[in-house]
């Protein structure tokens, strides 16, 4: 369990079952919780666009991504809508490789923008993306109860 053995790569289909599996693993204390519309997202999509870290072979964290054209920016923007690693591995640094990996993958490919959606009240999860280049963004979401 040598962090320099952790490979990050592409996902790809094959990856699916093992990223349900860390998904429910770390349901609960170990989750972070995006608010991306999971129904619409890319699992079973856009794999192309998401990544996986593998630790000798085994899938260990993973992003679900999926590019979508932005009527604000007026180009294709990225959008991270799950991110998970088995709590194992947490806290070694393996979450910050991906997000970087992912973003330098996004920019290769003409991605100009990417964003994430987290709840205001949620310190960890703000201050894991903010030295990774993230901030406050122009969206801001408005709700009403039925």
């Amino acid at each position: 369990m040598s962090d320099a053995t952790i490979n990050i790569r592409e996902m790809s289909e094959e990856d699916v079952e093992a990223i349900l599996d860390i998904e429910r693993e770390t349901k609960g204390s170990h989750r972070s919780v995006t608010y991306a519309p999971v129904p619409d997202s890319c699992i079973g999509g856009e794999v192309g666009t998401s990544i996986v870290a593998e630790d000798d072979g085994r899938i260990i964290g993973f992003i679900l991504a999926r590019i979508v054209r932005s009527p604000i920016e007026l180009s294709d923007v990225a959008w991270i809508e799950l991110i998970g690693i088995l709590p194992d591995y947490q806290g070694r640094g393996i979450g910050k490789r991906m997000v970087e990996t992912w973003k330098d993958r996004c920019s290769q490919n003409g991605i100009k923008k990417v964003h994430i959606m987290i709840n205001w009240r949620d310190w960890w999860l703000q201050s894991f993306f903010e030295p990774l280049g993230f901030s406050r963004g122009d969206l801001v979401d408005f709700q009403a109860d039925l």
